[in-house]
């Protein structure tokens, strides 16, 4: 988890994101979404962008996701049908949308509706992810 909170360091926003395999990270990413002008462009998709890349290939499972933030449910989807195995988040959405616009709708919440399935493991740093919710709010980046 503290990899993922330095790569949201390295961004303008509090969402960092690690895929780890065997306990080393595979690969990392931050939100780009302004940079890039693109909506989609999350720390979690630009992370599953980059090992799909890397491994050349669509099936995911036997990672485990480590994010800053509980995926929304556009991330969650993407993550489920990659085949994730493992999500490990900081910081809720609940408690996210205190700072910035977020769909309500927690991760369990699409997993329960979706016939995909991965294990999620909540509030991993939390302390640690709120943080970078109240440093870029309050330095405006």
């Amino acid at each position: 988890m503290r990899a993922a909170i330095e790569q949201a360091r390295k961004g303008s926003t509090p969402f960092g994101c690690v895929i780890v395999k065997k306990d080393a990270v595979v690969v990392s990413a931050h939100n780009t979404v302004s940079q890039d002008q693109d909506v989609t462009a999350h720390a979690e998709i630009n992370a599953l962008r980059r090992l799909h890349a890397q491994k050349k290939k669509t099936d995911l499972s036997g990672y485990v996701l480590y994010t800053t933030c509980e995926p929304c449910p556009m991330c969650m989807a993407a993550i489920l049908y990659a085949g994730i195995s493992t999500v490990v988040y900081g910081a809720s959405i609940t408690q996210a949308k205190h700072y910035l616009p977020q769909i309500d709708i927690a991760s369990p919440e699409v997993v329960a509706r979706s016939p995909l399935k991965a294990l999620i493991i909540p509030g991993m740093l939390q302390a640690e992810c709120l943080t970078l919710f109240e440093e870029f709010s309050i330095s405006g980046k």
